[in-house]
């Protein structure tokens, strides 16, 4: 299969700042930063590290303050971003990087917790633990442990994924509910369990690449991460009952099918980046790679397309959530109308083109 069209798109993108992307300190914005990094490493192409380089250094500025942290709110998502700091600071040992790394990581340790010491998601979410929050967290803070902590302790982040498997994972399905709120009060919430309805696929997605990307940082340190090797492949078996003849997944995954339902790209691509990854690393038998080119190749070929010489990637879920957004109002109560309805299929969204550009460069491996 030919992959120009995503060479193509992998340039253009980076012009694409206030079209597809804003000078965000976000979560998004930080996976599509990882992308231009984790090819960075792989080619030794200087013009997307500083593609990287003076995007962060928009938002950080000389004396290392970002105007968009409010380390007084709680927030997983802002935590994602910052993860893209530590390259930074290796390379360029500029303190201004290592001064905001230091900055979240020591709200780390007022972060509000679950009664499972699980962060919460966020301020405004109390009490609740979503699927999204582990990569959004988790790499980062083990990361900075091992980085600069002088006891490499990382039993905190094991503990979490332990519970969260406890939680939010369903025998029956073998699939991963997309959040729980363990006050029960949230109308979402189901009174006895705790967990909303249906299981999204980007969430699951988010799942599965926090555990490559944090196997793959503790590699070497002296930790036994069988326990998320474990959670890994679990995580992807029962993914892998649900795939489409095309190789991607749908938006509601235990209903694949139901009328409305739709396949979508990017948790899709979340799982053609894990899978891809945890073959290449060790962490899922190397037959798996099989299933993770199927999803890259399906979705390049379903939603991948050039109108007017620009690239595009479609069958994006813009954006899924529970309870009632904070800056629109709008009521999201995780029923599969919503997930189906409720958001917008968009085109270039980031959270999309992000994993395209990591499963990427996991294909070149391959290749």
């Amino acid at each position: 299969m030919s992959y120009k069209l995503i060479e193509k798109l992998k340039t253009q993108y980076m012009s694409g700042c206030g079209k597809w992307y804003s000078y965000n300190w976000h979560y998004v914005e930080g996976c599509i930063m990882k992308a231009y990094l984790e090819s960075y490493n792989q080619t030794g192409n200087e013009e997307e590290y500083l593609f990287v380089k003076n995007f962060i250094d928009q938002l950080v500025d000389e004396n290392g303050n970002v105007e968009q942290i409010d380390v007084s709110y709680y927030s997983i998502d802002q935590i994602r971003m910052t993860e893209i700091l530590f390259k930074l600071y290796e390379k360029e040992q500029d303190p201004k990087y290592k001064k905001v790394l230091d900055l979240i990581y020591k709200q780390l340790e007022t972060y509000p917790r679950t009664s499972t010491k699980n962060f919460w998601h966020k301020t405004n979410y109390p009490h609740q633990i979503w699927m999204d929050g582990l990569y959004m967290g988790q790499p980062f803070y083990v990361q900075y442990i091992k980085e600069f902590e002088a006891t490499k302790d990382y039993s905190d982040t094991l503990e979490q994924f332990k519970q969260v498997r406890k939680l939010l994972f369903d025998e029956e399905t073998q699939l991963y509910f997309h959040a729980y709120d363990e006050s029960r009060e949230m109308f979402w919430a189901d009174k006895s369990t705790g967990l909303s309805p249906h299981v999204w696929a980007r969430a699951v997605g988010w799942f599965v690449m926090a555990l490559v990307d944090i196997l793959e940082t503790l590699a070497n340190e002296k930790v036994d991460t069988q326990p998320l090797k474990d959670l890994l492949k679990e995580a992807v078996d029962g993914m892998l009952r649900y795939q489409h003849y095309s190789g991607m997944w749908y938006q509601v995954v235990e209903l694949s099918g139901r009328k409305g339902n739709y396949l979508e790209s990017s948790g899709t691509l979340m799982f053609s980046y894990a899978i891809l990854k945890g073959a290449r690393l060790g962490y899922l038998p190397e037959g798996y790679r099989t299933f993770g080119k199927a999803a890259f190749d399906g979705t390049v070929k379903k939603y991948v397309t050039e109108e007017n010489g620009e690239v595009l990637l479609s069958g994006i879920c813009k954006s899924a959530g529970l309870g009632t957004h904070p800056d629109t109002g709008v009521v999201r109560d995780g029923s599969y109308d919503y997930y189906i309805a409720g958001e917008p299929i968009v085109t270039n969204n980031g959270h999309g083109v992000a994993p395209l550009l990591m499963a990427f460069n996991e294909i070149k491996h391959i290749l």
